[in-house]
């Protein structure tokens, strides 16, 4: 795979033959807050295809992912992933509740051709949290201990590639590392249409919670002209809202810091024709209320369904992260469902990404209607602002370094 401006294809997942492999994939899922099961296994189903073409190739292969965040409802053990990855791949996956400790060195050390083990999340290791350059992250106790034990570095997490953080970019600065074909190549392949379809319209309907770094993606999308319209929703779209109403009580559980405040107002003042706000909203005693007086927002109501539909119809491209609504309850899912329902519908090339956005096309009978299910979240659309997110960059350093 190459993009434009880099020096030559980076080394894919053929090239990685011999000896113990590490793959780093992005198995992060939405998880039931109240029972800690798993509620979508797009991801791990995704992944497990790179996983076998490793065993079937005979070589020892380790995974390591992460799952939710720190003081999360989803930040959990990968016990459950690995039991999922078992059943896709056929076979038994080796478990480890360790990451880089003894134990885990142990295991490794001890794997044989064709098998698999699984350690355990990521983001038990405080340093994963850390953002930085390759050279740095790299003397990392996580790089430090586990990259001696490896012959090559596997990058196959696109829904993580927009982090420069240790398991990312870490890893490739010590280790001859490739790209997994089996996903990472697949997402560019796909994205890379939308960047070369600029020009025809273009609609991007973005929701759900991660705030921040949508509204600066949606910032950058928009001056580059790489889209058309944004159709905005979820927390997200509560926070044009508040703002653009004045209205402090619409904030509601939006945290966000005075960077993202500024930001969305520049998106208003610069791009007003360019942004759709919600003209109705579902509160919480299931009322719909202009979202000037809605007390909170749990859904975009029937007048923004039909709103948003009519732009998706006269779009070519239509492109969603992050859900409208509270999906997670049934009757707060309308809007999502809706919506997603009219972009297979209308539009020629239809994209998703995100767990919470996966989760519901597969919910209501639509996965299959859509031209490309990316495994990212915020990195999709990342790399429709700039490809070179930090993980292929990270891989292009280590082609320079060891396949050269």
């Amino acid at each position: 795979m190459s993009l434009p401006g880099l020096l030559s294809p980076l080394p894919t997942i053929n090239m990685c033959g011999k000896g113990r492999v590490l793959v780093r994939v992005d198995m992060n899922v939405p998880i039931d807050k109240n029972s800690g099961e798993i509620l979508d296994e797009y991801r791990i189903e995704a992944h497990s295809r790179t996983i076998r073409y490793l065993v079937d190739s005979g070589l020892p292969v380790v995974v390591v992912t992460h799952q939710g965040r720190p003081g999360d409802a989803e930040f959990v053990s990968l016990e459950k992933h690995s039991q999922a990855l078992s059943k896709y791949l056929g076979m038994d996956v080796h478990f480890i509740d360790d990451v880089m400790g003894p134990r885990a060195r142990e295991e490794i050390s001890k794997l044989g051709p064709g098998e698999v083990l699984m350690l355990d999340n990521l983001r038990f290791v405080s340093e994963e949290i850390i953002e930085g350059e390759p050279q740095k992250l790299a003397g990392t106790y996580l790089v430090t201990r586990l990259a001696p034990l490896f012959n090559h570095f596997i990058l196959d997490a696109f829904a993580t590639a927009h982090r420069s953080q240790p398991s990312i970019v870490g890893f490739p600065y010590v280790l001859p590392s490739c790209m997994g074909g089996l996903v990472m190549e697949s997402e560019v392949n796909a994205l890379s249409k939308v960047l070369d379809a600029r020009g025809v319209s273009t609609v991007l309907i973005a929701g759900g919670a991660k705030v921040p770094e949508t509204v600066k993606t949606v910032k950058v999308l928009l001056s580059k002209r790489i889209i058309g319209k944004v159709l905005l929703g979820g927390l997200v779209g509560q926070l044009f809202l508040a703002l653009g109403h004045g209205n402090n009580k619409l904030m509601g559980n939006v945290k966000v810091g005075q960077e993202t405040i500024n930001d969305v107002l520049e998106i208003m003042k610069t791009f007003s024709d360019s942004i759709v706000l919600p003209v109705d909203a579902v509160q919480s005693d299931d009322k719909v209320v202009e979202p000037g007086n809605a007390q909170s927002m749990l859904d975009v109501g029937p007048a923004t369904i039909e709103l948003f539909n009519k732009h998706i119809m006269s779009a070519d491209v239509a492109i969603m992260t992050g859900p409208l609504g509270l999906v997670e309850v049934e009757k707060y899912s309308r809007g999502t469902r809706e919506v997603l329902r009219s972009m297979v519908d209308n539009a020629q090339f239809t994209v998703i990404g995100g767990g919470h956005t996966i989760m519901s096309a597969r919910k209501f009978g639509l996965i299959n209607r859509i031209s490309h299910v990316s495994t990212g979240g915020r990195a999709f659309i990342q790399f429709l602002a700039d490809p070179y997110l930090p993980g292929i960059k990270a891989l292009e350093l280590s082609r320079s370094r060891f396949w050269v």
